[in-house]
């Protein structure tokens, strides 16, 4: 009885170990794609900042109105204002908007049926810790 050539041998041998390089290559590659961070939410929002352009309260239409500006380079998105009154309570609203950069850096928002007894006003943005809070001139 014979058995198989050493040349077969060597060529099965290679073929077996690439097979089962590539797989293991395949499982690392998604095994660290869950892992790691988003890119975004880690290195860019720690160069991210905004600031209140301006914030005015109208008592007679109960709507405060305000401008942000984006003083970085770092598209600022899921705003979400909150308003602070003076008893503690305090209302959320999504703006449903994104706060770009360059020619589009300053936005205006509109927040109705606020009570003149509000204290101030919050917008915080997707990147953990970028917020800003203004009290608002009234009218």
């Amino acid at each position: 009885m014979k058995g198989i050539s050493p040349i077969v041998a060597a060529v099965l041998l290679i073929a077996i170990t690439m097979t089962l390089a590539g797989g293991l290559a395949l499982w690392a590659t998604k095994l660290v794609g869950q892992q790691l961070p988003e890119p975004e939410t880690e290195v860019q929002c720690r160069l991210a900042n905004f600031v209140f352009y301006s914030c005015k309260y109208n008592s007679s239409t109960q709507k405060i109105i305000f401008s942000l500006s984006n003083s970085r380079d770092v598209e600022l998105k899921n705003l979400t204002a909150f308003v602070n009154y003076n008893n503690g309570t305090v209302f959320g609203r999504s703006l449903n908007e994104t706060l770009k950069t360059g020619t589009e850096s300053i936005k205006t928002f509109t927040i109705s049926d606020v009570s003149s007894d509000f204290s101030s006003i919050l917008v915080k943005t997707h990147c953990p810790g970028v917020e800003s809070s203004d009290k608002c001139t009234r009218n």
